[in-house]
């Protein structure tokens, strides 16, 4: 099957895209011969999004998210492979779970990759699963907090055994920097705790010092490091300083960008994540951080639960909210206003992370590369309203702004998935 893109912008040129079955095939100014044809009118082609950090759930979570409707998600928000996060439950630490959320898996219509959990009970499953080889994990994820199901590392011995594995086996190690023993000193600083406290609970002070740590460790085992929602402007000041000490690699979320905690507010629970809402300068320096290089990729950190539980009171209401939809939206309005080249979000959305995680052949608009595109109207207006989310999480903090520039139509491997 040949499908011929006809009239692509691509990096300002007007060009013409050949898929072959899978694969792209030709990129010019002719006009090949296709069994299908579809004419771009000149709209934005660039990679599909490739997304580090989402939370599909799924198992015994089916009512928050499963894999069809995180697909539909992922596809309506231009955004072509995704890496599933281990904090399910049951939780992604062993082999046996590991292969139940395979089986359920096969339902996904993008590509996927799994991060698996490491923790310090599971090292030896770790190396059962790892010394396969398997292609379908790409990495290790290791929390210093509680997160959904507590998998949680207090030990700097055990974390750096992890680390040593993910240098025997080339695996990135993808770690949420805030340190439990630090959020609960501060918590014990309140004692009526309401969503107003959440930031001063999770502690900025918790995500620096836990930054600090795991590159410092990095630094000894000379592993890679992937440091996953930075939230702080210290954060991003370390990770500039280091970067060229050390392999290790910055990802931000379109929340820690684009909101600060006067989003609660109005938002209410609806904003309440880790690492949380931070403040203003901490969103003028990640921004800042995008556009010097010190931010490597964006992940949504897309994290859905069900409405009922996040109209809980705040110490009930769990965190995060979903993003799969609101991703490529804001970002393009971002590149609109002139924040963010589209060259620089390609690298973050796409090339970084294939870089980074190992994808071959994805990530870029070239022949042989998987024919992953996203096609976008810049021009295209959009409003977010929740109630028309794919995800089964029908509520977000960015509920009522507008924007422009929006996904038309979305390629994966060559087979047009949304439209």
């Amino acid at each position: 099957m040949k499908t011929l893109l006809k009239n692509c912008k691509i990096s300002g040129q007007n060009q013409n895209i050949l898929i072959s079955g899978q694969v792209i095939d030709y990129i010019g100014s002719n006009i090949p011969d296709a069994d299908i044809e579809y004419d771009i009118k000149n709209n934005v082609v660039i990679p599909g999004i490739i997304d580090p950090h989402v939370h599909v759930r799924d198992l015994k979570q089916a009512e928050k998210e499963d894999w069809t409707s995180a697909s539909d998600a992922a596809l309506t928000g231009g955004i072509t492979t995704i890496f599933d996060m281990p904090n399910n439950r049951p939780p992604t630490v062993n082999l046996q779970f590991l292969n139940l959320k395979r089986e359920k898996a096969k339902k996904a219509k993008i590509n996927y990759k799994f991060n698996i959990a490491a923790t310090s009970e599971n090292i030896s499953q770790l190396i059962e699963i790892l010394k396969t080889n398997p292609d379908d994990v790409t990495a290790l994820k290791l929390f210093l907090a509680g997160s959904n199901t507590n998998e949680f590392v207090k030990k700097e011995e055990d974390i750096k055994q992890i680390f040593e594995i993910s240098l025997k086996y080339n695996l990135p190690v993808i770690v949420h920097t805030e340190i439990q023993q630090c959020i609960e000193n501060f918590s014990e600083k309140i004692k009526d705790r309401t969503l107003k406290d959440h930031n001063f609970i999770r502690n900025r002070e918790c995500s620096v010092k836990g930054t600090e740590l795991v590159i410092s460790l990095a630094k000894e085992i000379g592993n890679k490091l992937y440091l996953a929602h930075i939230s702080t402007a210290e954060e991003i000041n370390i990770i500039k300083t280091e970067k060229n000490n050390c392999n290790i690699f910055c990802e931000v979320t379109p929340h820690h960008l684009l909101l600060d905690e006067n989003i609660l507010k109005e938002a209410g629970n609806f904003g309440k994540v880790n690492p949380p809402l931070r403040t203003k300068k901490d969103n003028e320096r990640i921004l800042q951080g995008i556009n010097d290089g010190t931010v490597d990729t964006i992940g949504t950190d897309h994290a859905p639960h069900i409405l009922s539980e996040k109209l809980q009171s705040y110490m009930h209401a769990p965190s995060g909210f979903p993003g799969l939809e609101t991703y490529l939206p804001l970002l393009l309005n971002e590149i609109n206003i002139g924040n963010i080249t589209l060259q620089k979000f390609t690298e973050l959305s796409s090339g970084n992370v294939a870089k980074i995680f190992n994808l071959k052949n994805r990530g870029k608009i070239e022949t042989g590369f998987f024919a992953d595109l996203t096609i976008v109207d810049m021009n295209k207006k959009w409003a977010i309203q929740a109630k028309n989310f794919k995800s089964k999480a029908k509520y977000s903090p960015f509920e009522g702004m507008t924007g422009k520039g929006n996904v038309i139509m979305t390629f994966v491997n060559g087979e047009l998935k949304y439209n």
